[in-house]
């Protein structure tokens, strides 16, 4: 009987089936920023294990990754991920980012500092996510550390929503109403739609190899990242 189930189970489950769509609607996650023509999608490559070569794959990560690992969909996770988007076409041309050729500077903001590890890489503890308070929250340096080549990212003064900063204030000063509550997600949802219906170069300012002073880690001295300095192995003899 058991053999039998077995066999009508598989003859149910059709063998076309895709995978599931990663980036997918779902309850945290907008479907007009799901199917919006500029919602920033990043294709990232990894090594493939702890002391391995490069993965000869990449991955997608797209802002519903982000929301997962920052806990809820923001303006400032949409923000970040587009200033960013600027950074990497113009620090890997080929549209490729490897994570593990990496050095970032943010704001200490939950959201910015946020996206710049998820999608970097970087680590504060190995030195490679550095914070800088005189950064403003949509304001990001970036280095490729094989190149040498830096960026300076920031959303131009014409897009940046200053009722947003406004509301902002107002709540963080503890003196508001429930409704200013929602208020401010109304205001933050309309700029992250602003941003995501255009390309993101049009909301961005850029600056290449600009005049920086990189700050000290964050971090007291806690090792190097090891991890990633057998990237470049060459593939073994086959015997």
């Amino acid at each position: 009987m058991k053999v039998l189930l077995a066999l009508l189970f598989l003859l149910a489950t059709p063998l076309w089936a895709a995978p599931p769509d990663g980036n997918a609607p779902d309850w945290y996650y907008p479907q007009w920023l799901a199917e919006a023509p500029h919602t920033p999608v990043f294709r990232v490559r990894d090594t493939v294990n702890k002391y391995g070569r490069y993965a000869s794959e990449t991955k997608t990560v797209t802002i519903k990754d982000l929301i997962k690992f920052h806990g809820h969909f923001c303006g400032g996770l949409v923000e970040g991920a587009t200033a960013l988007k600027v950074a990497f076409d113009r620090l890997f041309p080929d549209g490729i980012i490897d994570r593990t050729d990496l050095v970032i500077a943010s704001n200490n903001s939950a959201c910015g500092g946020d996206v710049a590890v998820y999608l970097t890489g970087a680590r504060a503890r190995f030195g490679s996510h550095l914070i800088d308070p005189k950064l403003k929250e949509s304001d990001f340096v970036v280095k490729r550390v094989s190149t040498g080549k830096s960026v300076r990212v920031v959303i131009n003064a014409a897009t940046y929503p200053h009722d947003v900063r406004t509301q902002m204030k107002k709540i963080e000063s503890g003196t508001f109403e429930p409704a200013d509550i929602d208020l401010f997600q109304d205001l933050q949802w309309a700029y992250a739609k602003k941003l995501v219906t255009r390309p993101a170069i049009e909301s961005v300012d850029v600056t290449e190899n600009p005049n920086y002073a990189w700050p000290e880690p964050p971090c007291q001295d806690m090792g190097r990242r090891r991890d990633n300095d057998y990237k470049d192995v060459p593939a073994a003899r086959l015997k």
